[in-house]
């Protein structure tokens, strides 16, 4: 059984300007130094192919040579030094770094190929965050396929349009080069938390407000349509599990529940409340995973079925349901250590032999 440690919001904002300029000043400018030259603001980390969390950072190349990272909301002090182009090798400070870890196309920045990063050229829209605010706050807007409704106090419940399912976060305008930026963060836990949406405010007309930032591989415009009012007596809850942040983020270190107490536990948990089916078809393994977020709820059980060759096979839905049921509604939380501020994953593994459960690991 494994557990994998989540980043705090602390810890994200440290690793973030920590980690950026690692990445950043080890790559291929097939460019001169010109057309580094300004302001980008950060889009999305790229953790999948289909997985994107947002990218809250500037970055500063300046003609004299200075360059600046820092986050929209100064949550952390920036970092600076000095830049310069030698052929394709940029220098930063006293340091050569090498090439091809970073593409420039047009005003598109692409950083890193693990877990790349994604940098617009920044262009201000001055329009004052006062303003912006006093139009979302205590209203409710909606994209093509998202519905917010935003309370006073800057509760923001997210509802899918299509299912109906809503989360709840935090909304907060913040400014920036006399531009404003709509942040979304946190969840019903609280208002600490890492960001779900980080977009620039393009146009703040009657009834439309445009959005500049991520959307899924690319970049784009978000408009949001006027509804209509927040009335100040409706409830803002999430409407299923939620998880305390908005995009995981692996740390390089799994703790392992190594095979003591809580394996043996969980084991005879399982025994007991685990009928077999009796058959002699049903061997192999099952992998089961789920997430407890940071007070402790778990989220839905997930089930990979494989056979004694571990090659996906198809169990019995009476021996799966089992499984699932007794992961979700018997397994006590403490087994998995205390409670933590971030969320976290539970993974292990059934032995079935003839139906019945002989082993977990």
């Amino acid at each position: 059984m494994q557990l994998e440690v989540r980043l705090t919001p602390n810890q994200r904002a440290t690793r973030l300007l920590a980690f950026v300029p690692f990445f950043i000043f080890h790559f291929l400018v097939s460019t001169h130094a010109q057309p580094l030259t300004g302001r980008w603001i950060g889009v999305h980390t790229e953790w999948d192919t289909n997985s994107f969390c947002p990218l809250p950072a500037y970055m500063d190349f300046n003609p004299d040579s200075t360059w600046q990272l820092g986050l929209v909301d100064e949550s952390e002090a920036p970092r600076t030094g000095r830049w310069g182009m030698k052929g394709r090798v940029l220098c930063l400070d006293t340091t050569h770094y090498a090439p091809e870890l970073v593409s420039l196309q047009g005003n598109i920045l692409r950083i890193g190929r693990v877990q790349p990063m994604l940098f617009r050229r920044f262009r201000a829209v001055p329009i004052p965050r006062e303003t912006v605010w006093q139009r979302l706050a205590g209203q409710v807007w909606q994209s093509d396929s998202v519905q917010y409704l935003i309370a006073a106090d800057g509760r923001v419940g997210i509802r899918n349009r299509k299912t109906g399912g809503q989360t709840v976060h935090y909304a907060e305008v913040l400014a920036m080069d006399k531009s404003a930026f709509l942040v979304i963060r946190g969840s019903s836990k609280g208002r600490e938390g890492n960001i779900r949406a980080f977009w620039q405010v393009m146009s703040n007309e009657v009834g439309v407000i445009k959005l500049m930032g991520g959307l899924g591989s690319n970049i784009g415009i978000e408009t949001l349509r006027w509804v209509r009012t927040f009335a100040s007596s409706e409830p803002v809850q999430p409407t299923e599990f939620q998880l305390c942040t908005n995009c995981f983020e692996r740390t390089r270190q799994t703790t392992f529940f190594g095979f003591g107490d809580s394996m043996a536990k969980v084991l005879d948990i399982f025994k007991l409340h685990y009928k077999s089916a009796g058959t002699h078809t049903q061997s192999g393994l099952i992998f089961v995973s789920f997430v407890i977020n940071c007070v402790g709820e778990k989220g839905p059980v997930a089930l990979k079925e494989l056979d004694e060759n571990y090659r996906n096979r198809p169990f019995d839905p009476q021996l799966t349901a089992q499984i699932k049921r007794i992961s979700r509604e018997q397994l006590p939380g403490s087994l998995f250590g205390k409670p933590e501020s971030y969320d976290r994953v539970v993974s292990f593994t059934l032995r079935l032999t003839d139906g019945r459960i002989t082993d977990l690991f």
